[in-house]
């Protein structure tokens, strides 16, 4: 898998970060065996649409997308293959909102927001699914839960014919100074989803000390995400969405901070900050 946009809420290129990057959300997951996976369309999917024209001509294309915000979907008008494609490109999205999917898309890809180019938006197969139906593209499968952020945003896991390769949660409040019971339920459900994932890739755009101005925005802190990534038992931890003013070494601060918190508890967990063009094996 490969990290096209890291950042999240709004995408903040500059000197400030030029490692970890400014792009938003978007990632490639290629599992043996099934079409080109991608997960989001924030500005990030620019650059993997750049790619796949280039290296991957006319593959059919499958988009899930976690829900959709700004900072999660603007990148879609920007996709190469949608002007260059001639196999199909499919949408998947289960937020629930009540506004169509088609209509939403439709409305994302239109004037005026964008110019009218013809033929663009009848190239995608828009498709709403719920969380009790898997996604399944070859050996690939795709499960969604519900995450706790503004919007019925997902987490995602991704599992190939041996089992579960990676979860993807990039907006997702765990809010662990809640102990009301349906919190602890929701939390310990979603862990149990995960155990012993073997690469998380987790919302981390606070940190510990700012989420009280932050409660109920539906993101967590590098802290708690490396909490709950101890909880699921999992193999390597990416902290990711970054926060938009949080410059290059802030985010090396708060991985070294995570690493610490992980050696505390006595574990031998992985714990690294996505970048874009982080590439890993699964």
């Amino acid at each position: 898998m490969r990290f096209w946009g890291t950042r999240g809420t709004v995408a903040s290129p500059g000197p400030r970060t030029v490692r970890y990057g400014g792009n938003t959300p978007c990632l490639e997951v290629r599992v043996e065996g099934a079409p080109p996976l991608i997960l989001d369309a924030g500005t990030g999917i620019r650059g993997l649409g750049a790619h796949l024209v280039q290296s991957y001509p006319d593959s059919p294309l499958h988009l899930v997308l976690t829900h959709r915000h700004s900072d999660h979907v603007l990148g879609l008008a920007h996709f190469g293959p949608l002007y260059a494609w001639r196999s199909p490109i499919t949408v998947y999205c289960g937020d629930g909102e009540s506004t169509s999917l088609e209509s939403f898309v439709r409305q994302l890809l239109s004037p005026p927001l964008v110019p009218y180019i013809e033929g663009m938006t009848t190239r995608l197969t828009l498709a709403e699914w719920g969380e009790a139906d898997p996604l399944q593209f070859g050996s690939a499968r795709v499960q969604r839960c519900t995450a706790r952020h503004p919007g019925d945003a997902a987490v995602l896991r991704v599992d190939d014919a041996e089992g579960p390769l990676l979860a993807y949660a990039p907006d997702n409040e765990l809010i662990y100074a809640d102990t009301s019971p349906s919190v602890i339920a929701w939390r310990e459900s979603l862990a149990r989803m995960l155990h012993k994932i073997p690469l998380l890739i987790h919302d981390a755009t606070y940190r510990d000390e700012e989420l009280p101005t932050h409660r109920g925005w539906g993101h967590s802190s590098s802290q708690e995400a490396t909490r709950f990534a101890l909880e699921c038992e999992a193999r390597t931890l990416v902290l990711f969405h970054h926060h938009p003013d949080r410059d290059d070494d802030s985010v090396e601060r708060m991985v070294e901070a995570a690493r610490e918190q992980v050696v505390h508890a006595g574990a031998n967990m992985r714990v690294i900050a996505a970048w874009e063009g982080l590439t890993l094996g699964l």
